[in-house]
């Protein structure tokens, strides 16, 4: 396993060959070690999580769970409780296959507005402030010499 680290967290389509070769020979021998069977369990967990029927994923990953749970590979073992918590976010996920970046961008915009209102006592100032910097209004069409807020 020495020198492999960086082997076994890439991706198999990534690998170089003489590391795609050593890959296959930790995962081919005779007697899996409990990294090389991590390994597959990884890999099986994220040919479950590319599939875009929503049924068969969920599926793919109540079999997984069961798999992994069976098996002496503790550090899996939490993850697979973990997915069996989250299982209906992440099917939720896989539906619409977005995250909540887009909210945590907008939550700090409006505590940048709230850091900026500080002092203002009342909330439509505060309103006034978070339109004022998440609105985008352009102000250089009723005066040119305005600066944008930043």
């Amino acid at each position: 396993l020495k020198g492999m680290r960086w082997t076994l967290l890439k991706d198999v389509f990534s690998l170089k060959p003489t590391a795609g070769a050593a890959l296959h020979g930790l995962i081919t021998a005779p007697k899996l070690t409990r990294t090389a069977r991590a390994w597959l369990y990884k890999e099986q967990l994220r040919e479950a999580l590319d599939r875009k029927q929503i049924n068969v994923m969920r599926e793919m990953l109540k079999h997984w769970c069961v798999c992994v749970m069976r098996s002496k590979v503790e550090a899996m073992k939490e993850v697979a409780a973990l997915v069996r918590r989250h299982m209906d976010g992440i099917v939720a996920w896989a539906q619409t296959r977005q995250t909540n970046g887009f909210l945590e961008a907008i939550n700090g915009l409006f505590q940048s507005a709230k850091r900026r209102a500080r002092g203002f006592k009342r909330l439509s100032t505060i309103k006034t402030v978070i339109f004022l910097i998440a609105g985008k209004l352009d102000f250089q069409t009723f005066n040119p010499h305005a600066r944008q807020p930043t």
